[in-house]
């Protein structure tokens, strides 16, 4: 099935939700930050992993969207090529 979606130019909506709700690779620092700047940038990281967990929910629920509109394209297409053939 998906070399027809890739064919008819589908995304693939499930990798997409993979490669943003992976968890980000930690890398370590080895500067040493004052605590006021480090206050700072905590609350920056947490406003930005609040944000972003309203981004990740937005495209899951486009997503299912997607897909419940493209199962509805799907049946009526299947009607569509029913009603066809009977006349």
């Amino acid at each position: 099935m998906s070399d027809t979606n890739d064919e008819l130019g589908f995304i693939d909506i499930g990798k997409i939700l993979r490669d943003v709700t992976e968890p980000p690779k930690r890398r370590r620092r080895t500067t040493r930050t004052t605590s006021s700047t480090s206050d700072a940038d905590a609350a920056i990281r947490r406003a930005v992993r609040a944000e972003l967990d309203d981004v990740k929910r937005g495209l899951r629920d486009l997503a299912e969207e997607v897909v419940r509109l493209r199962r509805a394209n799907e049946a009526l297409a299947k009607e569509v090529a029913k009603i066809a053939r009977t006349r």
